[in-house]
């Protein structure tokens, strides 16, 4: 605020201090009393009003008694006002002397900015005085015509990001981009052709057709089951299943080795995808190390899984019998020793001191350490003839075969095994022969 100096009507005379000073009509006191008759058209006698002695004289609106142009007297001595064509500090951002809005500082003496209301010529295409983003003149102040594109979602727009970039979030119809729009995103899909046919390259998922998904590619593949089995119709290639394909189709192949497939060799695979001479299938390939082929692949029926020949299990883990005083050699008379025997209807095996065999012709009364003896009828079967039936007789005095019992036999190649029922009657024994 600028404080104005009063200024007297009268400036003061040389004698200012109370004494007497003539004018031209009168004269007049110390106290500036006047006590003659003065012209009303002459107040002064005095020197002009001088601008900047910190005296309001004259036309002087103010008189700061300094000749600053800054402050809010100028060193016209006037009072300073916006468009005077001086910049007040602290008051004013600018002030360039005219009153035209157009230019670097407008109205109130502010610097134009965009934003203002005023377009600053050769600076702003336009200014509408708002924030609104959008409308026909943009934040930067240039002219827009709004649509898709322009970074504001308008009416009818789903979204709008400014860019035309398909593969973002809002495509450049300014629509929000799904699975089946055509474009595919660049975080979220893996494509996206437009449709909804899971036989092209593309599903409807906007996943990439890949073999394993349950969707054949048509042209590609040639089936998709969506699993991950070889032994069915669809193997993992996509390839519908064929002889030489290398997968051993369930059902249909008996084998598939692929391009190892070949006829006539051993434990491998015909051309035919059927299986080439092997063990179990009957025939005893002596050139392959086979030492038997009974048509299967079983243990324990005589030839093994591998087709090695093996015991019958009638053959295996047989009662052994090898008292010595069961062999038909030893006879200790009446009275002596008397044994009688309980074999259950087990296989036996005849060893050591007893002998390896049943006798074929009746012993005498008394031997095997037993009152009656028993001795098998008929003769030894070979290797091959597998299990047979006989008897066994039990001699008495005077009766060769006075009872009897129906036995089993086989021929187990290095020994023989029999079957051997309870006897007929108590004290009756099975003898033994070298």
């Amino acid at each position: 605020m600028v404080t104005l100096a009063a200024c007297p009507s009268d400036p003061p005379t040389d004698t200012e201090t109370g004494g007497t000073s003539s004018t031209s009509s009168g004269t007049t006191t110390g106290d500036a009393t006047s006590t003659g008759t003065t012209s009303p058209e002459s107040t002064s006698t005095g020197a002009a009003a001088v601008c900047g002695d910190g005296r309001v004289e004259g036309d002087e609106a103010c008189d700061d008694g300094n000749q600053s142009d800054l402050d809010g007297c100028s060193n016209a001595c006037a009072l300073a006002v916006c468009g005077d064509g001086f910049v007040r500090p602290g008051y004013e951002e600018c002030d360039d002397g005219n009153a035209s809005n157009d230019d670097a500082c407008v109205s109130g003496c502010k610097d134009a900015v965009c934003g203002d209301g005023y377009v600053q010529v050769g600076v702003e295409g336009c200014d509408d005085g708002n924030a609104q983003g959008g409308d026909q003149c943009s934040n930067e102040c240039t002219p827009h015509a709004p649509g898709c594109g322009d970074g504001f979602v308008q009416a009818g727009e789903e979204c709008d990001d400014g860019d035309v970039d398909d593969t973002d979030n809002c495509t450049s119809e300014c629509k929000k981009n799904v699975c089946g729009d055509g474009h595919p995103h660049a975080v979220f899909e893996e494509c996206d052709d437009g449709n909804g046919s899971n036989e092209d390259a593309c599903l409807s998922s906007c996943l990439a057709n890949t073999c394993g998904d349950g969707f054949a590619n048509a042209g590609v593949e040639a089936c998709d089951d969506g699993n991950a089995a070889d032994d069915d119709a669809c193997p993992t290639t996509c390839e519908a299943a064929a002889c030489g394909d290398g997968f051993v189709h369930a059902g249909v192949e008996a084998c598939d080795a692929g391009a190892a497939n070949q006829d006539g060799l051993y434990g491998g695979c015909q051309k035919d995808c059927s299986l080439g001479p092997h063990c179990g299938d009957g025939v005893v390939q002596m050139n392959a190390g086979e030492g038997c082929d009974d048509g299967n692949q079983i243990d324990g029926d005589g030839c093994s899984a591998t087709c090695v020949k093996e015991l019958p299990p009638e053959c295996q883990n047989p009662v052994l019998l090898s008292e010595a005083d069961r062999a038909a050699s030893f006879n200790d008379g009446p009275g002596g020793v008397q044994k009688c025997d309980k074999t259950g209807d087990k296989w036996h095996r005849f060893t050591g001191a007893a002998g390896t065999k049943m006798p074929t012709s009746p012993p005498s009364v008394w031997s095997c350490g037993t009152d009656a003896p028993g001795w098998m009828k008929g003769e030894y079967p070979g290797v091959d003839d597998g299990i047979v039936d006989l008897s066994v007789c039990f001699a008495w005095i005077g009766n060769a075969c006075e009872w009897s019992a129906d036995i089993q036999l086989r021929n187990c190649g290095d020994f023989y095994v029999f079957r051997l029922p309870d006897p007929p009657e108590t004290c009756l024994r099975y003898c033994g022969d070298a």
